[in-house]
């Protein structure tokens, strides 16, 4: 009898959730944020094949997509960060969760559809971005020059990297009340985020030493510098921390996916999953705490 009542239980969560997603849906799909943040994807698409062609048809190079494929990557925070921000936050100026929360919606289930728009969101911006330069790629850049499976690995990294950035925007949404902040905060958190990327990408990049070199000065004499060790270059432990830092946060893998230059693409995957549960968890544990006024 317990098993039987845990099992309805069960379905009846299953199917208050598929009621929120598709409310949710709905929304999403008469949104004009998110048909805007399609449309840049799309855009973005169809411009980057275009312009590599038009450049190695001037420099007389040869073409391949890989160069430009994961450039998506560099812009899916800001546009999810513009999405959520904008779309979750109405809900709160409206009243609408505060009016779930009375007809009897557990605040878990709010939190989890939110979650769960806010991935399938993300990962369509995506998909769009992919289509598009998978037609004009195939058309004007020929064939990858890199095995599918990298292909398909960084995919998946970019994927997970979509859902900790979500996981993010929703914790954020779901924990103010004021639409306005909400978005600012959303898009300026992915600012951040790829900045910070761009530092600490280019701490780790920091050559160990300075080459020498030589110069003739005005008196015509030459004059040779010799090689030194450049202060700014990571060692040790400090070394370990930035890669650290540099594989665990979504804004750093941004650039790595963008540019593939990461060596193991499944430790970006298992660091976005580790942070997108821990923080999940936490803002779901903040919501359920939440005073909603």
């Amino acid at each position: 009898m317990k098993a039987l009542k845990a099992i309805l239980s069960v379905l009846w969560e299953v199917k208050i959730m598929n009621k929120l997603l598709a409310a949710n849906f709905m929304r999403m799909k008469k949104s004009k944020v998110f048909g805007g943040c399609i449309l840049f994807m799309l855009l973005l698409g169809t411009i980057m094949p275009v312009s590599q062609y038009l450049e190695a048809d001037k420099l007389g190079l040869e073409t391949s997509p890989d160069g430009s494929f994961f450039v998506f990557a560099m812009f899916i925070g800001m546009t999810l960060a513009t999405f959520c921000g904008l779309f979750f936050g109405t809900e709160y100026g409206d009243g609408t969760v505060r009016n779930k929360v009375i007809v009897g919606h557990k605040r878990s289930w709010i939190y989890g559809a939110n979650l769960v728009t806010g991935i399938v969101a993300g990962l369509l911006m995506c998909a769009a971005f992919i289509m598009m330069h998978l037609i004009f790629g195939a058309l004007l850049l020929g064939s990858f020059t890199i095995e599918t499976q990298y292909i398909l690995l960084f995919m998946a990294a970019a994927g997970f990297m979509t859902v900790s950035f979500a996981s993010v925007f929703t914790a954020i949404s779901m924990l103010n009340q004021n639409k306005a902040v909400i978005a600012v905060i959303c898009i300026l958190f992915s600012f951040v985020a790829l900045l910070a990327g761009q530092y600490i990408q280019g701490r780790l990049d920091a050559p160990e030493m300075y080459e020498g070199y030589a110069y003739t000065d005005d008196s015509g004499k030459l004059v040779e510098v010799q090689a030194e060790k450049n202060p700014r270059y990571l060692e040790g432990t400090e070394r370990k921390v930035y890669e650290f830092m540099h594989d665990l946060l979504p804004g750093d893998q941004q650039i790595q996916i963008a540019h593939m230059s990461t060596a193991h693409p499944w430790r970006l995957i298992g660091y976005s999953a580790a942070l997108s549960v821990i923080i999940t968890s936490l803002g779901m544990a903040m919501f359920r705490r939440k005073d909603l006024k």
